[in-house]
């Protein structure tokens, strides 16, 4: 079922927002249940070691209805898309199923979450001339930055090529997403999430 979003309002000649609601039957429903439980399991979590930690809130665990109620109230489909049950983007590095903090997101959208925090191939450092280069896969295209002075600020380079990337698939899922889908996106701060990596002994931090 295709519904207007009407929690927010439109200027004259924009576009509303047309989202494709839809309600799962029982079976698909108990399917995304069943698979949730297992992801908070210890023999998942020790084949997805990222997983570990993960649990589900009482609310959902003690019932299972109040997990189908809220599919039945959030549930849509973008076309092409497989769509995941999200618990990281309203709060990065949440372990927690809990209503308040999941959204149903694009599985493309869930993927790129995954991939936020820089990795061991993103940044190298040039051995002779001990520069930094930075190096990120987008779909399948190599986005790429050479000749950078320091590690801290190949790091800058690495998050705004990120948040870039973010804010174009944001933008272009806008019309076909909850609005409190479209805006976790947008407010997502990738250079926050890796603060972490950043070097202290450098002075660019």
């Amino acid at each position: 079922m295709v519904r207007v979003d009407m929690s927010q309002k439109y200027s004259q000649g924009e576009q509303i927002k047309m989202i494709n609601f839809r309600k799962l039957n029982k079976d698909e429903k108990q399917s995304r249940y069943s698979n949730m439980r297992a992801r908070c399991g210890k023999e998942y979590q020790d084949r997805n070691p990222r997983y570990y930690g993960t649990f589900m809130c009482d609310i959902w665990e003690n019932n299972k209805e109040l997990y189908y109620k809220w599919l039945d109230e959030n549930f849509y489909e973008v076309n092409g898309e497989q769509m995941d049950v999200d618990k990281d983007i309203l709060r990065y590095g949440n372990k927690q199923y809990h209503p308040d903090l999941c959204l149903i997101v694009p599985h493309s959208i869930n993927a790129f979450y995954e991939t936020l925090e820089v990795g061991k191939t993103n940044i190298k450092q040039n051995p002779v001339t001990r520069k930094y280069s930075v190096k990120i896969n987008d779909g399948g295209k190599w986005i790429s930055s050479t000749g950078i002075d320091t590690y801290n600020r190949a790091l800058d380079i690495y998050c705004d090529i990120k948040q870039g990337i973010l804010i174009t698939k944001a933008k272009a899922l806008k019309d076909y997403v909850p609005e409190k889908v479209f805006m976790a996106l947008m407010n997502t701060d990738i250079r926050a999430i890796n603060s972490k990596h950043y070097l202290a002994n450098e002075s660019e931090v």
